[in-house]
C-alpha cells in the first residue's frame, strides 16, 4: 500500500500593483495635549488601533517665557522711541536670546515610548514674517525644539507650513525665510525625519491661536473686514513646497487637505 505523497501548490507571484501599494500608519494629533504622552496612554491609544500619537516639543510655560521676552524688548524699543534715544543703528538693541529650556519648558524626556510618537514643532511661531523680530525668535524656537528632539531621540517631527507664501518684503521673501530656517533645522537634527504641514491647495483658514506671535509683528495689521475673494491658485502650494524642499533631498513630505 503506498501513501500519498504531499505536494506543493504552486503559489503565484504577488501582482506589481500588490507590491506597490502604500503602507499607512494611522496617528492621533491633540493640538492642546495637556499631559506627557506616558506609556499607559500610549498603550491605550494602540489598544484603540492608533499607531502612534503627536506630542508638542515644548510646553505653555516656554511658550508665555518667549512672550515674555518679546513683549519686554518691544516695551524696550517704545521707551527709546519716546526718549528720541534711536537715532542710529548702532542705539537699536540687538534682538532677545531665548534661555535654555527648563524641566519645566517640555513634556519630553528621553524613553523608550518617544520611538512612537511624533513631535510636534510649535504652531505660534511665523518664519515667515517681515517683522526681524518675530522671524529671529521663531527661528530660535524652532531650532530650540529641533535640537532638544534630537537628544531625547524623537525620530519623525511635523513643522507647520508657512503662515503666508509672499509675507515677506518681497513676493519670495517670506518662502526664502522659511527655507532658509528648515535648512537650519535640518543641520541640527541631521538624525529626524521633518515632515511639512501645509493644505493641498490654497491656504488654511485663519485661526486665533492664544500667545500668536504674528500680531508682534511691528508691521502685523488686522484682517478686519474679510477681502474679497480671489481665486485660488491651485499649484501655489505646489510651488511653494518645491522651492522649500529643492535644497533638501533629504526632507520628506506630509501633504494634508
Amino acid at each position: 500500500m503506498t501513501t500519498p505523497q504531499p505536494f506543493l501548490a504552486e503559489v503565484e507571484p504577488p501582482s506589481p500593483l500588490e507590491e506597490s501599494l502604500p503602507t499607512f500608519y494611522i496617528g492621533h494629533h491633540e493640538s492642546k495635549r495637556p499631559l506627557p504622552v506616558t506609556e499607559f496612554v500610549l498603550r491605550q491609544a494602540q489598544d484603540t488601533g492608533y499607531d502612534m500619537l503627536t506630542s508638542p516639543i515644548t510646553s505653555p510655560h516656554f511658550h508665555s517665557r518667549v512672550l515674555t521676552l518679546v513683549s519686554s524688548y518691544l516695551v524696550e524699543l517704545s521707551q527709546l522711541e519716546t526718549s528720541d534715544d534711536l537715532n542710529t543703528t548702532s542705539s537699536i538693541p540687538p534682538a532677545p536670546i531665548i534661555p535654555p529650556l527648563t524641566p519645566f519648558d517640555t513634556p519630553m524626556t528621553p524613553s523608550d515610548t518617544l520611538s512612537q510618537l511624533i513631535g510636534y514643532c510649535s504652531p505660534w511661531i511665523d518664519l515667515c514674517s517681515s517683522d526681524p523680530l518675530i522671524s529671529n525668535i521663531s527661528r530660535q524656537v524652532l531650532n530650540i525644539e529641533i535640537a532638544y528632539a534630537s537628544f531625547c531621540g524623537v525620530g519623525n517631527i511635523i513643522i507647520p507650513g508657512p503662515r503666508n507664501y509672499s509675507s515677506g518684503s518681497t513676493d519670495n521673501n517670506g518662502i526664502i525665510q522659511y527655507a532658509r530656517a528648515i535648512q537650519e533645522a535640518l543641520t541640527i537634527g541631521s538624525y529626524i525625519q521633518m515632515a511639512i504641514h501645509v493644505p493641498m491647495y490654497g491656504h488654511e483658514e485663519v485661526k486665533d491661536m492664544t500667545g500668536d506671535l504674528q500680531p508682534f509683528a511691528r508691521d502685523y495689521e488686522s484682517p478686519g473686514k474679510p477681502k474679497e475673494s480671489k481665486d485660488i491658485d491651485l499649484f501655489e502650494t505646489w510651488d511653494a513646497w518645491n522651492f522649500i524642499r529643492s535644497p533638501s533631498e533629504e526632507l520628506s513630505s506630509n501633504f494634508e487637505s
